[in-house]
């Protein structure tokens, strides 16, 4: 069975051991921001595609069968864009969050360390 285990990324690592950071949460977030965009113009082309079907064409069955997928797409584009949106903020978040409580532990651990090691010094005077 391998031994597998994980580590502060800023303990540093070595043969078997799982580094992670911030990185890829805010890179994650980045990515969920450009997505949220990239819906909001397609919504906008979307509706500027749609822009005139309306007028010259009342009474087609095709033009009513069109405004109803119209509204289904725009409904399923915003929610990809409301999710994006949410995504973005929660993800650069946890990634500063993930950052910061990463460089507390350190702290933590160094503080720990250096009262062991004064404690495992031989005492003088005795």
């Amino acid at each position: 069975m391998s031994d597998a285990r994980i580590r502060l990324a800023s303990a540093g690592g070595d043969a078997g051991t799982h580094k992670a950071s911030q990185k890829p949460w805010t890179t994650a977030g980045g990515v969920a921001g450009e997505l949220h965009e990239d819906m909001k113009s397609a919504l906008t082309d979307l509706e500027h595609a749609h822009d005139g079907i309306k007028s010259g064409t009342t009474g087609f069955a095709s033009a009513a069968a069109l405004s109803g997928i119209l509204g289904g797409w725009e409904d399923r584009l915003g929610a990809v864009r409301d999710e994006c949106h949410k995504l973005d903020g929660s993800l650069k978040t946890a990634g500063t969050k993930f950052g910061e409580n990463d460089v507390k532990v350190e702290q933590s651990f160094d503080a720990t360390k250096s009262k062991i090691d004064a404690y495992s010094q031989p005492k003088q005077g005795h």
